[in-house]
């Protein structure tokens, strides 16, 4: 038979296992959310082994996934991290005796993963407001999405020249973005998209994923719900597509706005910019976390299926993590 995921290992049971803070740094993620809820949406888990092994509960795997995330580790290091380290085993729930999955298992399942992890994020969501973490009344859609560099052989302009050419090493799926580089000029990027819808306390409802070459404005379907009471996002989304998604959904206005040639803003649409930003910014210390201590800044992966995966992944990965230090704080 196939492991449950349910079975207390005994090298957990409180007789067995000394008494150390370090061992509860993940408490307050395992007592957040329902996981029985999350795991009935995951694909099932380990097959059984040639060898008569019982395979890994799929929610085993996908804990590991997320402590890959927010350790920023590798397939093959968090493997060996799950093997020597009590925390990771417990959260897992790896006995001591017990194996641990391999780096090809691990990838294996996230591959399986697909378009799942949609309706996960959604249910994560769904629970943290049942916890009232996350309040639903007179919420707000803030948008934005952000640079995530492909694999590639450089970030200098040749990127783009490379990937049209074929080159191996280049992600061909990917697309070419500019961006500002360290001495303030623009630079051409082969890379990815990475959009959020997130409310004002910064939880993330919706994620999608383009190629750098897409116009943000095109993604702003794919994350908005609909039930938001105002539109927050920048002036890249002003435009008629964008007027009619606030007409259909009766959301209030508030995309910043931006000037033209011989037309430049007014001191009012100034000071609505201003204002709009100050809400607007929640967004972005989502953005800055994911990128400095994740390790979202680059894709660890080819093509855009297994790089929504991932994105996927650090959105539920975020609202966890973001929703435990919520609860501790304010019960």
């Amino acid at each position: 038979m196939r492991q449950s995921f349910a079975t207390q290992p005994a090298l957990f049971a409180p007789h067995e296992v000394f008494d150390h803070p370090a061992l509860s740094a993940l408490d307050d993620v395992e007592e957040l959310i329902d996981w029985l809820r999350v795991e009935a949406l995951l694909p099932a888990g380990e097959d059984r082994k040639a060898t008569g092994r019982p395979g890994y509960p799929a929610q085993t795997l996908f804990r590991a996934l997320l402590l890959g995330l927010w350790y920023d580790l590798s397939d093959v290091k968090l493997s060996a991290q799950l093997a020597r380290d009590l925390l990771f085993r417990k959260f897992c729930r790896l006995e001591l005796d017990q194996g641990v999955p391999d780096d090809t298992t691990l990838g294996r399942f996230r591959a399986r993963l697909g378009d799942r992890l949609d309706a996960v994020l959604a249910e994560v969501v769904t629970m943290l407001e049942e916890a009232r973490v996350v309040l639903a009344e007179g919420r707000v859609a803030i948008v934005d999405g952000e640079g995530v560099n492909a694999i590639g052989p450089s970030e200098h302009l040749n990127v783009v020249e490379a990937a049209r050419s074929g080159l191996r090493h280049a992600d061909p799926e990917a697309g070419s973005r500019v961006k500002l580089n360290v001495k303030g000029k623009m630079q051409a990027v082969w890379g990815w998209q990475g959009f959020v819808n997130a409310d004002e306390d910064g939880f993330i409802r919706r994620a999608a994923v383009s190629a750098g070459n897409r116009a943000e404005v095109d993604s702003l379907e794919d994350v908005v719900v609909g039930d938001e009471a105002a539109l927050y996002a920048d002036s890249a989304y002003i435009g008629p597509r964008t007027r009619a998604l606030l007409g259909r959904h009766g959301m209030r206005d508030q995309v910043q706005r931006r000037g033209a040639r011989g037309h430049p803003l007014s001191a009012q649409d100034r000071a609505r910019n201003v204002e709009i930003g100050v809400t607007r910014g929640r967004v972005e210390a989502i953005f800055g976390h994911m990128k400095r201590h994740w390790g979202m800044a680059r894709s660890r992966f080819m093509g855009l299926w297994r790089t929504r995966t991932q994105f996927l992944l650090a959105a539920i990965g975020w609202n966890l993590w973001k929703g435990s230090g919520f609860r501790k704080r304010y019960g």
